[in-house]
């Protein structure tokens, strides 16, 4: 059976949405906002122990970032701390663009990603 719910964060052109679908053990989110949303880039996690500390956990993540995009640092993050968190397999895909971006606009869009985030985390368990 497929579980799927949507979050939303923050307000007007600095909004953030994500969609999450579980699949099966397995985690796909996607995260839009701003004035357009788009894929930017897109991650997949997968959780694992430290090879040092086998007791702490980590997850190895690779990205693709689509040409002229600025996700993939974001997208990165966000997988990675999911699957850390959530113990799965997680992708995430990320797009949020607003023209002519202010330094607030953009602080505020990095802080509404992620509330989003430790939202996720609190409703997929």
């Amino acid at each position: 059976m497929i579980r799927s719910f949507k979050l939303s964060e923050g307000k007007g052109k600095c909004t953030i949405e994500a969609i999450i679908v579980n699949c099966g053990n397995d985690l796909s989110v996607t995260i839009g906002g701003g004035e357009k949303y788009h894929i930017g880039a897109v991650a997949v996690s997968v959780p694992r122990h430290e090879y040092k500390d086998g007791k702490k956990r980590t997850a190895s993540t690779s990205v693709i970032c689509v040409q002229g995009h600025r996700e993939d640092e974001l997208t990165y993050k966000a997988a990675k701390m999911l699957a850390t968190a959530l113990d799965c397999t997680v992708t995430v895909s990320m797009g949020a663009h607003i023209d002519n971006i202010a330094q607030d606009e953009f602080h505020e869009i990095i802080n509404n990603i992620n509330i989003l985030l430790d939202r996720i985390i609190e409703n997929a368990k």
